[in-house]
């Protein structure tokens, strides 16, 4: 194999590093909301967007207007894994995809308590480099479920969530996708079977 390509799988593995660990950090953020933590891990194009299927909110504006709260609500706690991360970078290396799974638990506001919840859901989210550094553009995660903890989400695969969700206003559109269970429809993967190829 040439120094040309060495240096190119050498890249793609550092950029796909790179991309994990930037997902891995916006996670960590959520925990406690560090809301102007989260937003500096966004690129700085116009056509950023957050969608967790209750509205997108899209723009430097609807991006702040998401994670950037006045005052968090008593007893917050938001923990998110990142789990079986699968990222792949365009031959520019300019630009990525990245699915993964979010598997979490949470205390948040549901109606006007703070109550324990489970969560599980796929994000399929788009990256950029900008300036050398790997930034999100895109996000969009499919909640699978919420419910509370005392439930399970055969019994009630759905709650309201007070926290965290968008406000209709001009920076929020209709989301992409919101199939939650039981729903059998699967959140598209931006890549073909890495086997057969379809």
């Amino acid at each position: 194999m040439d120094t040309e390509k060495l240096e190119m799988r050498l890249r793609v593995l550092e950029d796909k590093e790179e991309i994990s660990r930037l997902q891995r950090s916006y996670s960590y953020y959520l925990e406690h909301w560090e809301g102007e933590q989260i937003v500096g891990l966004f690129s700085n194009s116009p056509d950023v967007s957050v969608d967790i299927g209750k509205g997108m909110n899209v723009g430097q504006e609807g991006i702040r207007e998401f994670f950037i709260k006045d005052q968090l609500p008593e007893g917050l706690l938001h923990l998110l894994m990142t789990l079986s991360g699968i990222v792949d970078v365009d031959p520019n290396g300019k630009t990525a995809m990245g699915r993964w799974y979010g598997f979490g638990c949470y205390a948040v506001p549901v109606d006007g308590m703070t109550r324990a919840l489970w969560a599980v859901g796929v994000w399929e989210n788009e990256y950029v480099k900008e300036d050398g550094k790997w930034k999100i553009k895109k996000i969009l995660f499919n909640r699978i479920f919420t419910t509370p903890f005392e439930d399970g989400w055969v019994k009630t695969p759905m709650t309201k969530i007070e926290f965290g969700v968008p406000e209709v206003g001009s920076e929020t559109r209709p989301s992409a996708f919101f199939k939650p269970y039981p729903s059998e429809e699967v959140l598209p993967y931006h890549y073909k079977n890495p086997v057969t190829g379809k």
